[in-house]
């Protein structure tokens, strides 16, 4: 290669990762794995592979894929791929896959009544809290009509009103996370064609489960640090304390108590309060608890940095059978997608973008909004694709996902290129009337 490998950086072995490119081996083809010694890293296989052949270092091109030294921070191999994940749920389509759904409207025509809703639900929650906090009576009767709008939005659009809870306030945690859940698990349920009522059900026991926190000392809610083991077993109350909310309230079902008594039992029978087990949880308890996990494991706290939505999935995946039911979460996954909206990736063509909607039916293959179209440069103006875009005649798709990435060494703000409420409300309720 003579005096072309000063552009060129030689880099060891280790220093390898997921998506940079490999010029020259500095050896011959026969005496590694590869055809040629020009190669793209799409896997921690072929890095194995190279280490199996006593390579030790390696010549990559910066302009052609990632580059070192950088702050690139990729998810570490997960306990389950995602082509292991998406194996194993289609493997199970043809005697779980609930019926298919009615026809919907598109998800950006239905954006902007989400976000009404959305904002109806922090208005009321907040009213909630702040009600229960009082010691006074929760108003039943709003709830049911914010839950009952926040269903026909995800009738109309099963992933608008979920594309939202993307958003993160971290200052409003409690109230966020509580109007999250609901969202999340109404959406689980319509794709587990629950019914109508039934979602009802669901959505007040969702918004309303973490009501018995207001109970809990404001001290020990936000200590920065860990708790002790008496300040923990005050936490642990806040389900009992969510029931008795809820009986005062009156008018609310049964269904929608046990959602707030048990999102934290566990299917290994190691949660609380009531340390039940596998199928002594009620189907509602069971969705709920796999739901506030994960918008809780995806959120930032004072003592703990957010996973990303797809190290949040592949998280929940690996506890499957143990804390949750396996076929309740392989369902979640399906409806959320094995890369969650809002999930940075890096593509087989060098290209990057985030994940901006869910393909239902193949889960590896969700809409990108490219925002660089290589190693070094952005795209002038940004665009989205479908990776079902087939490459020309053959049958091979144009673009693959090979990883995610962390957005941040590339200056990305990710909710900058989605649906979020940083968008102004057309036709809506203006910020400052929110309370």
């Amino acid at each position: 290669m003579g005096s072309q490998k000063t552009n060129l950086k030689k880099i060891k072995i280790e220093e390898l990762k997921i998506g940079m490119f490999i010029e020259d081996l500095d050896r011959p083809w026969f005496k590694h794995p590869f055809l040629t010694n020009k190669k793209r890293i799409t896997s921690r296989e072929q890095i194995e592979k190279l280490e199996a052949y006593g390579i030790l270092e390696v010549y990559i091109d910066p302009k052609k894929g990632l580059d070192f030294p950088q702050d690139l921070t990729i998810p570490e191999e997960p306990a389950f791929s995602s082509e292991e994940i998406v194996g194993r749920i289609e493997e199970k389509q043809d005697t779980s896959q609930p019926p298919s759904l009615p026809e919907e409207i598109p998800l950006e025509k239905e954006l902007g009544s989400a976000r009404i809703v959305q904002q109806e639900a922090h208005t009321i929650i907040r009213e909630v809290m702040q009600d229960v906090r009082l010691g006074k009576n929760v108003e039943s009767e709003k709830v049911k009509v914010v839950v009952s709008r926040m269903i026909e939005s995800i009738f109309r659009n099963r992933d608008a009103l979920a594309s939202l809870t993307r958003i993160k306030e971290y200052d409003d945690y409690t109230f966020v996370h509580s109007i999250n859940v609901c969202i999340l698990c109404l959406t689980l349920g319509r794709h587990l064609n629950v019914h109508p009522e039934e979602l009802q059900q669901i959505g007040i026991g969702a918004l309303l489960h973490d009501a018995g926190k207001m109970k809990v000392p404001l001290q020990i809610l936000n200590k920065p640090g860990r708790v002790t083991e008496e300040e923990f077993f005050e936490i642990k109350k806040h389900p009992l304390y969510s029931v008795e909310v809820l009986e005062k309230a009156g008018g609310i079902p049964e269904a929608s108590k046990q959602i707030a008594l048990q999102h934290h039992e566990r299917y290994n029978g190691r949660g609380y309060p009531y340390n039940l087990q596998g199928e002594d949880i009620s189907k509602f308890g069971q969705i709920s608890a796999i739901v506030d996990v994960y918008d809780a494991i995806t959120s930032d706290r004072v003592y703990k940095k957010a996973l990303s939505p797809y190290e949040g999935m592949q998280k929940i995946y690996e506890w499957a059978k143990i804390d949750f039911n396996q076929t309740l979460v392989e369902r979640f996954i399906q409806c959320m997608g094995i890369y969650p909206v809002g999930t940075f990736t890096l593509l087989d063509t060098g290209e990057m973008g985030i994940v901006s909607s869910i393909n239902h039916g193949k889960l590896l293959r969700p809409n990108i909004h490219l925002i660089y179209q290589n190693f070094k440069n952005r795209y002038p103006q940004p665009m989205v694709v479908d990776l079902m875009e087939k490459s020309g005649d053959s049958q091979g798709f144009k673009r693959t996902i090979i990883t995610p990435l962390d957005p941040t060494p590339w200056n990305i703000q990710v909710d900058d290129y989605l649906p979020s409420l940083k968008n102004d409300l057309k036709g809506g309720v203006p910020k400052e009337g929110i309370a």
